[in-house]
C-alpha cells in the first residue's frame, strides 16, 4: 500500500504555479450578459390571460352602411350634420342629461334608429342592432367618448366601430 502511495507522489514531483484561465471565463460571462440583455424587456409584456379571450381588431377596405359620428374639439357631428356643441371636448352642462350623455345627440340617435327600423320593416329586412362608426380626434378624453358610447347604447345601437389610422 505504501508503495502505491509513493508511486503517485513521485509521479508528479514538479511544483508548478497554477495560473487562472481568465479569458474563457470572461467569454462565458460576456455570452451570459448578452443573453440576459437581449431577453430583458422594459415594455409591456404581451400575454393573454387564461380565462379571457381578447377581441381581435380587424381592418377592411369594405364600406358598410352605418351611422357616422365624429367627435371634434368643438362639435359632435352625426352624418355630416353638427349636432352637439362641445367646449374643449367637454359636453356643455346645458346639454347634458343626468347620466352625462348629450341631450341633442340622444335625440338625433333616436331619430336615426327609428328611421332605420321603419326602413327595415317596409323592406322586410331582418332587424338587427343599428351600426355606428365613431371617428374621434386623437386628443378626445375618455369621458367624452364614454358619453357618446353610452348615449348610443341607451338608444339601442349595439355594434360600434372605432375608426383609427393605420400607422404602417
Amino acid at each position: 500500500m505504501r508503495r502505491r502511495k509513493n508511486r503517485f507522489l513521485r509521479r508528479n514531483p514538479q511544483k508548478e504555479d497554477m495560473s487562472l484561465q481568465i479569458t474563457s471565463m470572461a467569454d462565458i460571462f460576456t455570452i451570459i450578459l448578452v443573453f440576459l440583455l437581449k431577453s430583458f424587456s422594459t415594455g409591456i409584456t404581451n400575454f393573454a390571460p387564461k380565462d379571457i379571450t381578447l377581441p381581435l381588431a380587424t381592418t377592411s377596405d369594405e364600406i358598410t352602411e352605418m351611422l357616422k359620428v365624429e367627435i371634434g374639439r368643438e362639435l359632435i357631428i352625426v352624418d355630416d350634420r353638427p349636432v352637439t356643441r362641445l367646449e374643449q371636448f367637454e359636453v356643455l352642462p346645458t346639454d347634458a342629461e343626468a347620466d352625462g350623455t348629450p341631450r341633442s345627440l340622444n335625440a338625433v340617435l333616436v331619430e336615426h334608429k327609428d328611421r332605420v327600423e321603419k326602413a327595415n320593416s317596409t323592406q322586410g329586412l331582418e332587424e338587427g342592432a343599428p351600426k355606428l362608426m365613431i371617428m374621434a380626434d386623437q386628443n378626445t378624453p375618455y369621458g367624452t367618448l364614454k358619453a357618446v358610447l353610452m348615449a348610443a347604447s341607451n338608444v339601442g345601437f349595439g355594434d360600434f366601430k372605432l375608426a383609427v389610422v393605420d400607422d404602417k
